[in-house]
């Protein structure tokens, strides 16, 4: 899997569960078994999607990178609109 269509998933996911209950996150532990990456992958990923502003990070004081993770709203609208998430995060890179 490449980090655009691993980015394209872990979006998706975030989405799915904002709809489902807002205000909880997915922890990394969720995200790589559901995923199949490796934690430094997730990290690495993650980290570039909190940047870019599509999702926000629960940070612990110190130890791991994050604790849990939630969709934003620009995240949301990302995934809403087909043809931007498709051009930023292709299916099949």
């Amino acid at each position: 899997m490449t980090n655009q269509e691993l980015r394209r998933k872990i979006l998706q996911m975030l989405y799915t569960r904002f709809t489902e209950h807002p205000y909880h996150r997915i922890t990394p532990k969720e995200f790589t078994e559901n995923l199949g990456v490796t934690q430094r992958t997730l990290d690495f990923n993650i980290i570039y999607l909190e940047e870019k502003g599509y999702v926000e990070l629960q940070k612990p004081l110190e130890g791991s990178i994050f604790v849990g993770a939630r969709i934003t709203p620009k995240g949301i609208d990302l995934v809403e609109d087909k043809d931007q998430l498709n051009s930023l995060f292709p299916k099949d890179s």
